[in-house]
């Protein structure tokens, strides 16, 4: 019983006194802004911060997702063509164009999703 009650005090010593000790300030540079700007002006060119990182991803895989999607359309266009009736291939062919729908479901809503994210957290709108 005593262990534990010196286990506790000790405990409590060492993690109130994190508290007491203060540390400097250091300033490092931003390594995903290139120009390397003192106070981080969010463009093009530079993320300033998590969620604009976050952003960023967001904004390149909902692209992808989308140009993806467009092809698959196609895809799903060309299987409609060639398909000469045969309900097996037109099953096929209507499954394609709606997993393509889909997919541009979720490239649209990407950005958004993002944008309800930050606002709901609090982030600055970019």
């Amino acid at each position: 019983m005593n262990k534990k009650i010196l286990f506790l005090l000790v405990l409590v010593v060492f993690l109130g006194a994190g508290g007491a000790v203060s540390a400097a300030t250091i300033s490092l540079p931003n390594p995903l802004c290139p120009n390397m700007q003192t106070p981080c002006a969010p463009g093009p060119a530079c993320i300033c911060g998590f969620a604009d990182l976050i952003e960023r991803i967001v904004f390149y895989l909902s692209t992808i997702i989308g140009i993806l999607a467009v092809l698959m359309f196609v895809i799903a266009g060309i299987y409609f063509v060639i398909s000469a009736g045969n309900p097996e291939k037109i099953k096929r062919a209507r499954d394609i164009a709606i997993w393509a729908a889909i997919g541009v479901a979720i490239s649209l809503a990407g950005t958004g999703l993002v944008a309800v994210v930050k606002s709901v957290i609090g982030a600055t709108p970019s």
